[in-house]
């Protein structure tokens, strides 16, 4: 996310793929109040993993998904956008800054709409739909799969650009909320998020998947932490095309998994932390623990969220699919339009 030390001092994210692996370039540094342990940052990056290594972090066992079919709801919670509107009883629409959020029908993947989610490329502003309630099956530690079809107009450059998370707030009472702020201090009352999420983003024209506690459990670490995982190959997202993305997420134990038209992408668990905020612990996620990180999941999020200056954001979403195994890619000859 580049917080801490991108936005709080007003710098950018990234200022290009070459710094991907290394933590001066990371995200969140130390400014804004958390370290997260008792030191302030980073460490050096894990190697990369090779592939197969990243592919055999899916479920146990568990083959590849068979492929679905159109129109039928293929997990536990599904959206396709086919109402033409956002439901206000199934999803918060969140907006920031310049971020809008709308339905539309000139770029879809299949069917007749799609989610069109516009920002000026702002520091901090954002677009972002949040689901109200979802099924007790994909409540609390997971692992939980996700699937939706992406679709980006343009390379947006070097900067870290949110697009699904899974969080919590840690009380059923208190909603999530975003804010175009850039405060990352876990006690502020102006800090830019009230909760604790995992992410799959786009950073420095590639992916990345990590987490952001910004409400971190007095045992799990003392102030904001980041940590983020990239692509060994640092493989660049696709442009002005649809792409199948598929995510697995889990907090017991921690583990992160990204798939992109079904090719495994990235990963993040103990053995593959490429950045942090807090110094590293052999063996483990996050001082000398790998469960319980997040503090699970309760609401699941899609959008855009600039966290650091990009070209104007264009991005749709289609045929989003929720669930507690992975989900696969839809059946057929590809997205209908775009």
């Amino acid at each position: 996310m580049r917080l801490a030390a991108v936005l709080a001092l007003g710098l950018l994210a990234c200022t290009g793929a070459g710094s991907l692996g290394s933590s001066s370039g990371g995200n969140a540094g130390t400014a804004g109040g958390g370290t997260g342990g008792a030191g302030t940052g980073g460490g050096e990056p894990d190697a990369p993993a090779p592939m197969d290594a990243i592919a055999a972090a899916d479920t146990p066992g568990d083959p590849s998904p068979p492929e679905t079919t159109p129109g039928a709801c293929a997990g536990l919670f599904c959206e396709d956008f086919e109402q033409g509107q956002l439901d206000p009883a199934k999803w918060d629409t969140q907006m920031g800054g310049s971020g809008v959020a709308t339905v539309q029908q000139q770029t879809i993947a299949h069917g007749a709409y799609a989610l069109h989610v516009h920002a000026s490329g702002a520091v901090g502003n954002f677009a972002t739909i949040l689901t109200r309630k979802v099924p007790a099956a994909l409540q609390g530690a997971g692992p939980f799969f996700g699937r939706v079809y992406l679709y980006t107009a343009m390379s947006l450059g070097g900067t870290h650009i949110q697009l699904g998370i899974a969080g919590t707030t840690g009380d059923p009472n208190v909603a999530p909320k975003i804010s175009t702020s850039t405060t990352v201090t876990p006690t502020s009352a102006t800090k830019a998020i009230n909760f604790n999420y995992m992410e799959f983003a786009y950073f420095a024209n590639s992916w990345q998947l990590g987490f952001d506690l910004f409400n971190p459990a007095p045992a799990i670490a003392k102030g904001f932490v980041e940590e983020a995982s990239y692509p060994p190959a640092r493989d660049r997202y696709p442009v002005a095309t649809w792409s199948c993305i598929e995510w697995q997420f889990g907090d017991d134990p921690l583990a992160m998994v990204l798939w992109v038209d079904g090719k495994p992408m990235a990963q993040l668990n103990a053995q593959h932390i490429d950045f942090s905020t807090a110094p590293k612990t052999a063996g483990s996620v996050l001082n000398g623990q790998s469960s319980g990180i997040i503090g699970g999941f309760s609401f699941y999020g899609f959008g855009i969220h600039n966290w650091g200056p990009s070209a104007a954001v264009d991005t749709y979403y289609d045929d989003l699919v929720l669930d507690t195994h992975r989900v696969g890619c839809l059946s057929g000859n590809g997205p209908s339009g775009g």
